[in-house]
């Protein structure tokens, strides 16, 4: 989250903790672990779409956040996807 409690995009867990260890972030909620970042805000930060995925199947449901890239595989034709989480 940036200092306004706005959301920002999704970090590393080795990440987060350098930024708590360094002092530009701080922990906003335990459950589910939330860092707010002392520094930022949302207008100047770049943010990338992002989705959730759902795959259910027979005994369990899978669920993913998706980064949708705008580039297109030549070889394929398919936009170029890559998990987040």
């Amino acid at each position: 989250m940036d200092r306004r409690k706005k959301p920002l995009m999704p970090c590393s867990v080795t990440r987060a903790r350098l930024l708590l260890e360094r002092g530009l972030a701080r922990v906003h909620r335990m459950v589910p672990f939330t860092i707010r970042l002392v520094d930022r805000r949302v207008e100047d930060s770049m943010l990338q779409p992002v989705r959730v995925a759902v795959a259910p199947v027979s005994k369990s449901t899978g669920m993913a956040l998706v980064w949708d890239a705008e580039t297109v595989d030549g070889t394929t034709g398919e936009v170029v996807r890559a998990v987040l989480w």
